[in-house]
């Protein structure tokens, strides 16, 4: 076989290296090795060229003896908060989970995915995270008065939340979406969509989530508000179709649905379809996240957009500051999101 024969089928097998990266992202070698780092100081748009070349070539880093060297175990906990039977039902915490992971294994970390279903799964978890497993966690927490928090923040263990933590707003490190002004821009679309009475199911009203969403939706509204025409749900879709059902049994004449999340959503159109009523002909029905429900619907959602993945690489942005000890202070972050207008409404 010919030299050059043999360097042909030499080089699929070469790892890919730093300067491979920079050269097809067009980019610096410092640069790339920032964006592994967190991407501090470094354009969104050129972060995403260097991450796209990083996914192309297949490049990671090992990091095990620069880990060990920092006293590092090179994991992250993603901990979820959730029962058990609605852990995979929220198509948000998958797509949180990917980012993570990708993010991760640029630079050479595991993501460990753990749930936090009851009290004693709280307990557990707070003595597994606090004894040096992993460097870090990211928690989405979907409840307030959770007792990992005082655990976390009382062991040092740098951590972020996704989400704002009722209780601890300004004493712990989150980020989060404008809750409230996004329910206004969807509910006060549906508002001037449809003539006559407007209801809402509700997420969870001991979250910030579910709290700031009604609070936008009331603000839509403005004195076509009523009471007795919201229903509280808890992101399931199964709550949602429930709390439309009892919505048309006390109001037949309902016009328009804010749902406040799109799985519930979902739920909802069960419910309206069941009973006969067609969408968004009878009832124009609105959601909220753009989740992968949101299309699959029937008709497709008009909903708000959230920038899931941009809050998923923010977080672990803030967390590696925490853990490389550039910050001290508490950071929390807050995203705008967007209308998109579908067929539902």
């Amino acid at each position: 076989m010919s030299t050059s024969a043999q360097e042909g089928a030499a080089s699929p097998r070469r790892r890919p290296t730093i300067d491979d990266v920079a050269r097809l992202a067009g980019v610096g070698r410092g640069t790339v090795s920032r964006v592994i780092n967190g991407g501090h100081n470094v354009r969104p748009a050129v972060r995403d060229a260097v991450n796209e070349a990083i996914d192309a070539l297949g490049y990671s880093v090992n990091q095990s003896a620069r880990n060990l060297a920092r006293g590092h175990t090179g994991s992250i906990a993603f901990v979820i908060s959730e029962r058990q039977e609605r852990l995979f039902e929220d198509p948000n915490f998958g797509l949180f989970a990917r980012t993570f992971s990708r993010q991760l294994r640029h630079s050479g970390r595991h993501l460990l995915i753990t749930s936090a279903g009851d009290e004693e799964e709280e307990h557990f978890l707070g003595d597994y995270l606090t004894v040096g497993h992993v460097d870090g966690a990211l928690l989405a927490l979907t409840h307030d008065e959770e007792p990992l928090l005082p655990r976390l923040q009382a062991s040092k263990l740098p951590f972020v939340v996704l989400g704002k933590p009722l209780g601890f707003e300004k004493a712990l490190s989150w980020v989060a979406i404008d809750d409230e002004n996004a329910a206004f821009t969807v509910a006060s679309f549906l508002a001037g969509k449809v003539e006559g009475a407007i209801g809402t199911v509700t997420g969870p009203l001991q979250t910030s989530s579910g709290l700031e969403r009604l609070d936008g939706f009331r603000r839509a509204l403005g004195d076509r508000y009523r009471p007795d025409l919201v229903a509280t749900g808890d992101w399931s879709l199964h709550s949602g179709r429930q709390g439309t059902e009892m919505l048309l049994r006390n109001h037949p004449g309902l016009r328009g649905l804010f749902i406040a999340s799109d799985l519930m959503a979902v739920g909802a159109i069960g419910a309206l379809r069941a009973a006969g009523r067609r969408v968004p002909e009878d009832v124009a029905v609105v959601g909220f996240d753009d989740s992968a429900a949101a299309t699959m619907a029937e008709p497709e959602l008009t909903t708000i957009r959230n920038p899931i993945e941009r809050l998923a690489i923010e977080a672990l942005r803030i967390l590696d500051d925490q853990i490389a000890g550039r910050v001290r202070s508490p950071v929390q972050l807050v995203l705008g999101s967007e209308l998109v207008v579908r067929s539902s409404a």
